[in-house]
């Protein structure tokens, strides 16, 4: 599984999320566009990405936080005793 989180976005246009298919196909697109916004994905069975992010004023500084973290099951290990 994979999060996508939204921390800030600040004078961003675009910065569009996009699921595929392993094939290429687009399946979706979505913007996060508030602080907390969020998409829970399942890495294992299609590719993310997003897109080139834009200022909406050029002068302006701009920037996406959004980290993308990843999930996976850790293999069963033998369960262990204190002696």
């Amino acid at each position: 599984m994979g999060l996508v989180l939204v921390i800030e976005r600040h004078d961003v246009d675009r910065g569009t999320t996009t699921l595929h298919a392993r094939n290429g196909a687009l399946l979706g697109e979505f913007t996060l566009p508030a602080p907390l916004d969020s998409a829970l994905v399942d890495a294992a069975r299609v590719y993310h990405g997003v897109t080139p992010i834009v200022p909406i004023d050029p002068s302006q500084p701009t920037w996406r936080d959004a980290p993308v973290v990843t999930f996976r099951a850790m293999p069963a290990t033998p369960a262990t005793t204190n002696a």
